[in-house]
């Protein structure tokens, strides 16, 4: 029956697939967005090269690639994150070279490379308002339908997916299970949190404010439904870097937010209705093993914090350098695999000091350009950056592609900023924003 299901489908995804080749930015890239937070439940197969975002990043870049070499439309600017990225892959791609376990290398490079290849090529393309709100628009309409997805096993079904191969909804299940796991789930749904949240204090219609909080309360909720302490702190970052970001003007709608959310995030954390954080109640002191991996791998920095270990190879050190931590767990399943739960401690055992200084550039380079942007877009471009710079800290992976959407979003605006300087005939780059009164919508 799946095999009947996959040629009735066939000419509808060919079809799809080069509309997308042709428009990428238009349409491949809004549905790119879109995907992202659905993770491996829209998969064709166990490859982790096969799930729906996977395959639409692909045909985005190949479009985009193809109207460059074909000339019919030249790269926006080269932005200065391109540069940093590429170098920081570069790195990556030479620790092959005195790699702990080249196989492992080899295996992390095939999934990190087309990640920064595509992020590279969007962030060099010409965009206009329509491409950029085109883009917001499936980045909300993916969070809107991940979490209605999520209402649904948990409504009709009766729970979340266990995390056990194959298992199905038991107790103890969580939100994410079964498509990114549930503390990146909750990450990638803190950028619709933020674009929603700065629709609803700027947009101009009641109409469209009013949705837009809808749409934000939806992203709260999910990332409540996950059980994830990340991504429940990670929301209040979120907030507290709008609130930071955006027109005076608008702040005290957004502090009525963040009261609003803080009081009812705590009502669903103290009285778990449906079982929801049940799991992240209970553990709420504990630290998943984090503290033992941690001091782990910074017992191995005299070794291999200088050049690296090699990318992906984090797994191997630990358990070579576990043995020589008094105290120091073995750590399996949910409580650690061997993985850093930390990003920087990743890049600075995996890649050495120049991997963590051009990832940490990376990322200044972001939030310097998203701080330039004018309010329209400075405070979403910001907020979410800050807390996905702060989920870094608990995260274990650079893999997940939300990473990578939040900085391509960023440089999009940038790039609409430049191309509209450019045709008012003024200078392509990008300053730091004047001082403004903001606008009340009514």
């Amino acid at each position: 029956m799946s095999w009947l299901v996959v040629l009735a489908l066939a000419p509808v995804a060919v079809v799809v697939g080069v509309v997308v080749v042709r428009q990428p930015l238009r349409v491949g890239l809004p549905l790119y967005a879109a995907v992202i937070p659905f993770g491996g439940a829209l998969s064709l197969g166990p490859s982790r090269y096969g799930s729906a975002s996977s395959l639409l990043g692909l045909l985005v870049a190949v479009g985009v690639a193809g109207q460059l070499l074909a000339g019919r439309r030249a790269a926006a600017r080269w932005p200065p994150a391109v540069t940093v990225w590429l170098l920081f892959l570069g790195l990556a791609m030479a620790t092959s070279m005195w790699t702990v376990d080249r196989a492992e290398t080899v295996r992390g490079l095939l999934v990190l490379g087309p990640l920064v290849v595509v992020f590279a090529l969007v962030a060099c393309a010409q965009v206009d308002r329509e491409v950029v709100r085109r883009t917001e628009n499936g980045i909300l309409m993916g969070g809107v339908a991940v979490v209605g997805y999520g209402l649904y096993q948990l409504v009709v079904l009766g729970g979340f997916f266990s995390d056990r191969p194959g298992g199905g909804v038991e107790e103890g299940g969580r939100f994410g299970n079964g498509m990114l796991g549930p503390n990146i789930q909750s990450v990638t749904l803190l950028l619709p949190l933020a674009l929603a949240l700065q629709r609803a204090v700027v947009e101009p219609r009641r109409a469209t404010r009013l949705a837009s909080l809808g749409v934000a309360a939806l992203a709260l909720l999910g990332i409540l439904m996950t059980g994830s302490r990340t991504g429940s702190l990670g929301a209040a970052v979120v907030l507290l870097g709008l609130i930071l970001t955006s027109p005076r003007g608008t702040r005290r709608r957004l502090v009525a937010a963040l009261a609003l959310g803080v009081v009812a995030a705590g009502a669903i954390w103290v009285f778990e209705p449906l079982g929801l954080t049940e799991r992240s109640f209970d553990s709420a002191t504990s630290s998943s093993g984090r503290s033992d991996i941690w001091e782990v791998g910074l017992s191995a920095c005299p070794e291999m914090c200088i050049i690296g270990s090699g990318w992906g190879t984090f797994p191997e050190v630990y358990a070579d350098q576990q043995a020589s931590v008094p105290g120091a767990r073995v750590l399996t399943g949910d409580e650690g695999s061997y993985q850093p739960h930390n990003l920087w401690l990743l890049t600075l055992v995996e890649t050495g000091v120049v991997g963590t200084l051009l990832f940490t550039g990376g990322l200044l380079l972001g939030l310097r350009e998203a701080l330039r942007l004018p309010a329209e877009h400075r405070g979403a471009a910001a907020a979410s950056l800050l807390g996905l710079a702060f989920a870094l800290i608990f995260l274990s992976s650079m893999e997940f592609k939300i990473f990578w959407m939040v900085l391509l979003l960023i440089t999009l605006y940038g790039n609409l900023l430049a191309e509209e300087r450019t045709a008012r005939g003024g200078s392509t780059r990008i300053e730091a924003p004047q001082p403004m009164t903001p606008r009340t919508p009514t």
